[in-house]
């Protein structure tokens, strides 16, 4: 419960602890009811409060600003501020109360010759001491004359005073409210002389932008300092100043962390980064041995060079974010049924950013990946990062607005392209100086096959050699896994699986695919890994097998894969294309898919929230397969009989891309039915088993990306013993033997077969390969080989 300040304590101008009346609270509720605030901290705020003394910090001192964080602070029941050291708020008072104050400070003056002072009569010891909500400003001129002038108490130095006599803790909360998200620029305005900067806006200006603004006005908190436990680790002999001065600029150094969180850096003009990269030491030195000290060559590498910047860098500008913003919010809408994230994984996002540059890794199944991703940023209020983009989505005008929304353009190999990569290499390196986050996929294109392909590694060793050369302190890789329901691409990639050739992206296609808007794709789920500190990865990482920047690679794609969520969708999937094609009844596919769904559950798996209720999410991913096409369902024809589906050989392309999502899952499995099911013997020996299990794992080594625990014997052995807890085969007396049980025989096939397409395509490719006669074919003839091989195989 929030403390009042006493009635007859309130003999000072600095304390709002009146109920307005109606007129008023409407008034008030009308014009700060829509701040936004970080949901996220709020539980921790009312945690907080009831463990000690909740005191707000702003950076600069406003009477409106401690108004809009009492009101709206009140409105969403969180500890609202009461008290505002050395501020006066004379203006909103009531006034019978300002009577009463103004009454108090002629008496005071009369008798004592001096006017009152709340910290000299106690006022705001006694608030302290009652746990009231207050707030203080860190960057006043008022307060530093008097502190460093006048050597008087301020409201910091009697903070850290009062904290040492008392037993209950002090938090101080940083504060921060943002009217406009665009980005600091390093210049300043004229006009910025007569209405304040934008850090610190003046009366007029701070006026302006909230009426126009405050709509879309965001309140943020800083990490909270513990004001007991700083104190008692500062240290020994450190002066009171001392300690202040610390807490001052800590406090300040929180608020301004929040503020980049947002906001970005502070930007530099893209003309100010054409020249740093062109001018660099080593992009110099390159083009002066590429021109060989011609001088006509000379100038035409230097113009080479520029060229070369413009094709690559982005053009950033806000406006655009805010387009995009409006746009995809209607357009997600119109398409989607809601995008699933986790707030407390945003949280811990801020947490990261607050160490060092972020760099989103996302998982890449479609173009709209980016757009999801930034959308998702900017609607929590974090600054989106620079897109690495393919060069094939440069094209009009969609690449001008990529370019202007944060994307720069990549080529997809920088082969024979030695200049080119000296300068796409500094530009990142001037980004990362700049503390920018920025975003790539790893897998470098999109997956046509659902699941997660090896990483391409050729970024990020550029990341890693900007971090070693001491561009940035440290660089936190965020791996993020996008799910979708169904992809909006879904047409396009079964088209490019059957061996047609990939169309080129074009504005007419981006015209043609209006025909999205027609249909609903289900949910987006978004999942964020937890942040790999590139600084501790190198101090902790053990000797890798292969070079660091790929072993990293790895690690990144395994945190994609572990976040990855099991929906619906891909749980039914599965559950088809291992024990029903033709002809299957929902009470079937439920009791498949149930025993998928509690074998991944055991292993702690990720599933979407909707699963909580298994048999009503399978019914309605069953009722959307058929609205999309993917199933075709025959009605009940009597009272005894019931529905049933069925699954087309042309539809289970589909299917199988869904089903990929979770494949890393469902692999471990698979290897160990496979090697049980394969054997000639009832009773196979472990050590079989495990080397059955070594060769798969090696054979799709470059498919599959297992965790480093599954590539082992113990992987085998893991599996092994949850097929004994499940029943499906028996321990020998020895412990070293397995026989398969009744069950086992029912079972086994329905794991051995999640790979079974795999399987299938290695041994068509294996079986092409050993028909090849005479002289060596080609790369593109082999694959029409292998495709012919495979259709004559499937019919």
């Amino acid at each position: 419960m929030q403390k009042q300040v006493p009635e007859n304590e309130a003999a000072f101008p600095c304390v709002v602890d009146f109920k307005p009346g109606f007129f008023l609270s409407w008034v008030l509720y009308r014009l700060f009811k829509r701040a936004q605030l970080d949901k996220s901290a709020v539980e921790e705020l009312r945690q907080l409060h009831r463990q000690g003394t909740v005191v707000y910090a702003m950076k600069y001192r406003g009477q409106l600003d401690f108004l809009l964080y009492h009101f709206r602070f009140r409105i969403a029941r969180i500890p609202y501020p009461k008290m505002a050291f050395d501020l006066n708020m004379s203006l909103v008072l009531p006034f019978s109360r300002l009577f009463r104050i103004i009454r108090y400070q002629i008496r005071y003056f009369l008798k004592n010759g001096h006017p009152p002072s709340p910290y000299e009569t106690g006022f705001f010891q006694r608030n302290m001491e009652q746990g009231v909500t207050s707030i203080i400003s860190l960057v006043d001129p008022k307060s530093f004359s008097r502190r460093f002038i006048h050597e008087e108490k301020d409201n910091l130095s009697f903070l850290v005073e009062y904290q040492e006599n008392a037993n209950r803790p002090i938090y101080m909360v940083p504060l921060l409210v943002l009217y406009k998200k665009t980005p600091e620029k390093e210049f300043s305005r004229f006009f910025d002389i007569f209405f304040g900067y934008k850090d610190n806006p003046g009366t007029l200006r701070k006026i302006v932008l909230f009426f126009r603004h405050n709509r879309r006005a965001v309140i943020d908190f800083g990490q909270p300092l513990d004001l007991k436990a700083f104190i008692e680790a500062r240290k020994p002999g450190e002066t009171l100043e001392g300690s202040v001065s610390v807490i001052r600029r800590e406090l300040i150094n929180r608020i301004d962390q929040q503020k980049r969180i947002i906001l970005g850096p502070v930007m530099k003009s893209r003309q100010q980064v054409k020249e740093i990269v062109l001018t660099d030491p080593e992009v110099d030195q390159t083009i002066k041995e590429m021109s060989a000290g011609k001088r006509k060559s000379l100038k035409k590498y230097r113009k080479k060079a520029s060229e070369y910047f413009d094709e690559i860098a982005a053009d950033y500008n806000f406006a655009y974010i805010q387009f995009f913003q409006i746009a995809l919010r209607w357009f997600w809408k119109k398409l989607f049924e809601g995008i699933d994230v986790r707030d407390n994984e945003i949280s811990a996002l801020r947490e990261s950013a607050r160490k060092g540059v972020l760099i989103y890794v996302p998982s890449h199944k479609s173009h709209i990946d980016y757009l999801v991703l930034n959308y998702i940023l900017l609607e929590h209020h974090m600054h989106v990062p620079r897109v690495a983009a393919g060069k094939n989505l440069a094209f009009w005008p969609m690449g001008h607005m990529f370019r202007k929304s944060g994307a720069f353009f990549i080529r997809r190999t920088f082969q024979g392209a030695r200049l080119y990569a000296k300068i796409f290499s500094r530009y990142i390196k001037a980004l990362l100086a700049e503390n920018h986050p920025l975003e790539f996929f790893i897998e470098g294109g999109r997956s046509r096959s659902g699941k997660l392909i090896l990483p391409k590694v050729g970024f990020l060793s550029i990341l890693m050699d900007a971090f070693r050369e001491g561009y940035c302190e440290d660089l936190f890789f965020v791996p993020v896994s996008i799910n979708y329901d169904r992809i909006l691409e879904e047409k396009s990639y079964i088209r490019e699986l059957s061996g047609q050739k990939k169309e080129k992206e074009t504005f007419r296609q981006m015209v043609k695919a209006r025909q999205f808007l027609k249909k609903k794709y289900g949910k987006i789920y978004i999942r964020y890994a937890p942040a790999i500190s590139l600084r501790e990865y190198l101090q902790f990482v053990a000797s890798p097998e292969q070079p660091l920047h790929r072993e990293l690679g790895l690690d990144i794609i395994r945190s994609i894969n572990r976040v990855s969520l099991v929906t619906p969708i891909s749980l039914v999937a599965a559950a088809i294309l291992a024990r029903h094609g033709k002809r299957f009844t929902q009470l079937q596919l439920t009791e498949t898919a149930t025993i998928i769904l509690d074998a991944l559950e055991r292993r702690n798996v990720p599933v979407a929230p909707t699963l909580s209720d298994p048999k009503n999410a399978i019914q309605d991913a069953l009722t959307i397969l058929v609205q999309w096409k993917v199933l075709t369902m025959v009605e009940a024809t009597g009272p005894e009989e019931q529905a049933y589906y069925n699954a087309d050989e042309e539809k289970k392309m589909e299917l199988a891309y869904y089903k990929n999502s979770i494949i890393h899952f469902l692999v471990p499995r698979s290897f160990v039915a496979i090697s049980l099911l394969a054997a000639k013997e009832n009773v196979l020996s472990k050590g079989e088993i495990v080397r059955e299990y070594d060769f798969l794992r090696n054979l799709f080594r470059k498919e599959f990306v297992l965790e480093k625990n599954q590539q082992t014997e113990a992987g085998a052995t893991s599996v092994l013993q949850e097929f004994c807890d499940e029943g499906l085969i028996i321990p020998g007396e020895d412990g070293a033997s397995f026989t398969i049980t009744r069950l086992g025989l029912d079972r086994l096939p329905l794991w051995s077969n999640q790979i079974k397409g795999f399987v299938e395509s290695y041994w068509v490719s294996g079986r092409a390969l050993l028909e090849e006669t005479g002289k060596r074919a080609k790369k593109t003839e082999r694959l029409k080989n292998m495709k012919n091989l495979g259709l004559k195989y499937r019919k």
